[in-house]
């Protein structure tokens, strides 16, 4: 009976590291943005773009089919209610716009760039485009 509380248990903890190695996978999806805006200092052209975060090391990253075209560490920010799509803000910066913070579609995790705050701009428009 010992043996088989032992192997169930054991069972357990397996099955419990393979799933929190599953949940630590970068997340990624399409984006597409209606205008040009800067990431830093590398200004993004309107398109629609391969969006990834990897929250080992807090980066997100906007790569097109061959490359990729600005990378970011983000600071997470907790949000009280997931949304079915992005969540995308955008504020202005010199004569164009500047990446503030997204959120992927039903994640309640709010991505903020650098030391931005994500409600103190204006949002930009962007859609989600089909995966």
């Amino acid at each position: 009976m010992r043996k088989q509380s032992v192997c169930a248990a054991l069972a357990l903890a397996v099955c419990l590291a393979a799933a929190v190695a599953v949940a630590a996978k970068p997340k990624s999806n399409q984006l597409t943005f209606g205008s040009d805006f800067w990431v830093g200092s590398t200004l993004v052209k309107a398109g629609t773009y391969k969006v990834t975060y990897d929250d080992k090391t807090g980066e997100v990253t906007i790569n097109d089919k061959t490359s990729t075209l600005a990378r970011t560490h983000v600071n997470v920010e907790r949000r009280e209610k997931a949304k079915s799509g992005w969540d995308v803000v955008l504020a202005s910066k010199g004569g164009g716009l500047a990446l503030v913070s997204l959120a992927f579609p039903g994640d309640k995790q709010n991505l903020v760039v650098g030391g931005a705050t994500a409600g103190a701009s204006d949002s930009g428009a962007a859609s989600s485009a089909a995966p």
